[in-house]
Parts: C-alpha cells; structure tokens; sequence
C-alpha cells in the first residue's frame, strides 16, 4: 500500500537520498546530513529557509521518494545584494525511483497545492541547496526521469553548470603565497593570493568536513591572466588543502563559460556532468 505522510525517521531519507550517487554528494556522515537537510545555514551563517516541509513516500514500509519544499529566509535584489524583502518558493529536493512516476506526480502536487499562490516556483535553486553537499542545489543530468518529470508539469530549465571534482595531491615548486581569512560561521574562507608581495588574485572555498572541499569562486587580476599566474595560485591553493589533509575538491561553472571550463580541466579537474536548476512560471 502507498502512502505519502510527513517524516518521522530522517535516517530512512538519509540512505535513501545517497543512493542517487550525484556528483555533488559528499560522502558525510548523518549528524551533518541531517543539520543541513533540516536547519541549514549559508556562508555567513544566515538561515537559508523559514519553512521547510518534508513529504515521504513509502510502499510495504520502504521508501520509494520523497520531496522538501518551502519558502527561502531571503532572495537577491536586481543587484544581486541580499534582501530579507525577497521569498522564494523553492523545492529543494525530489527523489524517486526512476519507474515510479505515479510517486513522483503525488508528491510534486503535494508541493504545487502548497504553493498554489505563488506567481513562480522554483526547483533546485542552486544556491539554497544543503551546505553538506556546498550548497550546490542543482539537479545532476545523472537523474533525468526526475528532469522528464518537472518539464511534463511545465517547469522549464533556468540555468545549466557544468560539475567539477578534484582529487587533492601536494603540488611542487609553490611560487604563490596565500593570506587566508577568518573562517565564517557556515564555513567558508576567504584566501588571498600574493605573488612577489602583491595580490594577484583571490578565491573563497568552503570546508564541507575534514575530508572534503568546494571552490566557491576564484578570481585572477585581469592583468596578468595568460602567462601562467592562474595555475601557480591554483597550486598553491592545492597544497594548501593538502596541508590541511582535504581529499576531494569540487567547483562548478556556467555552461556558458568556456573559459572557466578551460581553466579547471587544465589545472587537473574531471568532469563530472551537468547540473541544472528550474523554474515554473506562473501564468
């Protein structure tokens, strides 16, 4: 018999989520899981949701999906600056098993009668995602009867990433010196790249755990990109990790953006796939 009724044993969704292997799953342990799924935290240690609703669907007492939706502490201005006047409805999470659509249609509807006043709904917004997996909110192309889903009830594709991983090595002849920040209460840090007493550039990560690493952004001086410095500073930020016994390092980057895709794969990074976020926009 199916039934989809509210949580009550979050370990069950734990194991359930982590079979999906999707590229951005870190493998962390169900104490940080269970932090981020249901009280999580950005960067700056702001509360990322005001609600969030957990819906599960079981048959003979075994999960075969589930769905977390609800409405964001804040959203971005048209400056991209954080703004507590701005709500997004967001579902966070939709996983089910690949042939069970009739599933999948129950749940989603369960979200869509929660929202039926919003003028668009989100799905995977990418940066609202679970900080044990950075933050990277969006859908794996891993899952596309989870995407055939979401575009046969009208949602459309917003934004496409292209996924990075890294498996952390010391690095020789490090030439790049680094400043590194305070660590923030979500932890990310802020390093500075220094090169012959001057900045040359900067980059922000966030430390998922002991094991495990996310490059959020990095950046080069526009004046001294093409002869070299881009990868010194990335070395030096590998050692870095290394030193601090980091195993895995991922990153993501607009499909669009070629050049970053460049850099990355240069610099030892393997592609992992595409990631997508979505949108359903009220009509």
């Amino acid at each position: 018999m199916l039934t989809i009724k509210e949580v009550n044993d979050y370990t069950q969704i734990y194991n359930y989520q982590m079979k999906f292997n999707s590229p951005h799953f870190f493998l962390v342990d169900y104490s940080n899981w269970l932090n981020s799924f249901i009280n999580d935290i950005d960067g700056q240690g702001r509360t990322l949701f005001n609600n969030l609703i957990t819906k599960v669907a079981c048959e003979n007492k075994k999960i075969v999906g589930f769905i977390q939706y609800g409405n964001s502490s804040f959203g971005f201005d048209e400056n991209g600056e954080i703004s507590y006047n701005i709500s997004y409805d967001i579902i966070r999470n939709l996983y089910f098993d690949e042939n069970r659509f009739d599933v999948a249609k129950l749940l989603l509807n369960d979200a869509l009668k929660y929202f039926k006043e919003s003028n668009n709904i989100y799905a995977f917004f990418h940066y609202f995602g679970m900080s044990c997996f950075a933050r990277h909110g969006k859908l794996s192309d891993k899952h596309k009867h989870i995407q055939k889903l979401l575009i046969d009830n009208g949602f459309v594709i917003e934004h496409e990433n292209v996924y990075y991983t890294l498996k952390i090595n010391d690095v020789d002849e490090i030439e790049i010196k680094l400043e590194v920040h305070e660590l923030t209460q979500g932890n990310q840090q802020c390093i500075d790249f220094m090169y012959n007493n001057k900045q040359v550039g900067g980059c922000e990560i966030h430390l998922i755990d002991k094991n495990n690493a996310y490059l959020r952004w990095i950046y080069i001086n526009d004046d001294i990109k093409g002869i070299g410095i881009g990868s010194k500073c990335m070395n030096a930020l590998k050692h870095y990790l290394y030193q601090k016994q980091i195993k895995r390092f991922d990153t993501d980057t607009a499909l669009i953006n070629n050049v970053a895709q460049h850099y990355y794969e240069k610099n030892g990074f393997t592609n992992k796939g595409i990631t997508r976020s979505y949108i359903l926009i009220s009509k």
